[in-house]
């Protein structure tokens, strides 16, 4: 696969991309200091007059050119790599050239999700996204986030939207269950009832995702 094909999220069969980055442009910090040293050099280079010092400097100047545009490609391919994405599934992100890395959260396991900025980053309006999920994933973090305000803001957004799909599709579940076994008044409202609960202890953190869905079985055999 291709650098540029990997610049892309590969998204699962019927998902949908709500946002795609790459890293904040303060990623190149570093290469940006680089280039100043560099022309620094340059500048010192030319203003010497002795012969032998003048020759060291434009040496030392060549060599640090050198090592900063194969840096600087470097850097570039890897900002290219790295991609953060939010989907009406999932919240992923990957990075890496030749030994590729990421984590994928599902919406249904996202717990919490929280930004952080110093005063420069508030400035260059980049930050840190932190995504709470259940599971052995913990905690995941996320650096170098353009606007991670609005990120926060986009995964709450696409989190509650994915309840309300997972609640109509359990209502149209139950609805369908229903009909077929001929089950109406008490009963089929007691099911409904009780589904209803329990995605709202679900939505609260206080039944596990395993637990709803075993829960959700036993609401729906009970019928």
């Amino acid at each position: 696969m291709s650098l540029m094909a990997r610049s892309q999220l590969d998204l699962m069969p019927g998902e949908k991309m709500v946002m795609h980055s790459h890293p904040h442009w303060w990623f190149f910090w570093k290469q940006a200091a680089g280039g100043l040293v560099v022309v620094l050099l340059l500048i010192m280079t030319s203003a010497v007059s002795t012969d032998w010092l003048s020759d060291v400097l434009w040496f030392i100047t060549v060599i640090a050119l050198i090592v900063w545009v194969v840096n600087t490609i470097y850097q570039f391919v890897q900002w290219r790599t790295t991609q953060f994405a939010v989907t009406d599934q999932r919240v992923a992100y990957q990075s890496g050239v030749i030994r590729r890395s990421g984590v994928s959260i599902p919406l249904n396991r996202v717990n919490n999700v929280n930004f952080d900025q110093s005063m420069i980053a508030r400035m260059l309006n980049n930050g840190i996204v932190i995504v709470e999920s259940a599971g052995e994933t913990g905690d995941s973090v996320f650096e170098n986030i353009p606007d991670p305000e609005s990120v926060r803001s986009l995964i709450f957004g696409q989190v509650e939207a994915d309840e309300t799909a997972d609640s109509e599709r359990d209502a149209a579940a139950l609805a369908r269950i229903l009909k077929e076994q001929n089950v109406d008044g008490p009963a089929a409202q007691s099911a409904q009832d009780r589904l209803k609960e329990l995605e709202g202890l679900h939505a609260q953190g206080l039944v596990s995702d395993d637990e709803f869905e075993v829960k959700r079985k036993q609401i729906l055999d009970d019928l």
